[in-house]
């Protein structure tokens, strides 16, 4: 049992099937050790053949589904922008899974603009302030009054290549509405001739005055700037 902690420490988190081939043990003799382990407390069971030694659900969340890396919440949090915490680790995915008692999952069918980073000496995948703020721009859990910081850090030009690689119309009217409003940019790239108002702050209720320009219904005050 000592082998094993000193092994599955080096690791964010370890499948059955990683732990028999490296230690050698039976299945029948891991399963019956990782159970035991566990109702001690000395190991973590995250899923159905997953496990971590870590408490800390950081290390681990971005290898429970891959590729997936930190977004929303989490990702303003780690780049210092919000003093929100959440109360789950949030992680943008490739795939619908289920959430579980310390990471949320979000599904996304483009997965780009992210990279490796570290935490606590293990590997993660966090979004890159560009994608981060499309994805809270395309989900209602961050509100438009909590991105005014990282509205004014992001690059534009990255920024609005990111948009035409995620390929809606909504996306960029509230990029277009947010870089005019608050770091004085207007990119006329930006702005889509339909006849579509949708709203600017997804996590607010759909009320509030069109603007014109930019094809969109300003439902906040809050408007970075």
């Amino acid at each position: 049992m000592v082998e094993l902690r000193e092994w599955a420490a080096d690791r964010p988190l370890f499948t059955l099937n990683e732990a028999e081939r490296a230690l050698g043990i039976k299945r029948a003799s891991l399963r019956e050790k990782l159970s035991r382990l566990t109702d001690r407390g000395d190991l973590i069971r995250i899923e159905r053949g997953k496990y971590t030694v870590h408490s800390e659900p950081l290390i681990y969340a971005t290898h429970i589904q891959t590729p997936s890396y930190l977004s929303l919440w989490s990702g303003l949090r780690w780049y210092d922008l919000t003093t929100q915490q959440p109360t789950r680790v949030q992680v943008i995915a490739s795939t619908t899974r289920d959430d579980l008692e310390s990471v949320e999952f979000f599904t996304s069918k483009t997965l780009f603009g992210f990279g490796k980073d570290r935490f606590e000496g293990f590997e993660i995948f966090v979004a890159d302030p560009e994608r981060l703020l499309i994805d809270c721009l395309t989900r209602p859990q961050v509100s438009v009054a909590e991105l005014g910081e990282l509205v004014s850090i992001v690059d534009i030009e990255t920024t609005i290549h990111y948009a035409d690689r995620y390929g809606t119309n909504a996306l960029k009217k509230r990029l277009g509405y947010l870089f005019e409003h608050g770091r004085g940019v207007v990119r006329e790239e930006l702005k889509v001739e339909d006849r579509n108002y949708p709203i600017l702050d997804l996590a607010r209720p759909a009320d509030g005055p069109t603007d014109p320009a930019w094809r969109l219904r300003v439902n906040t005050d809050a408007v970075p700037g």
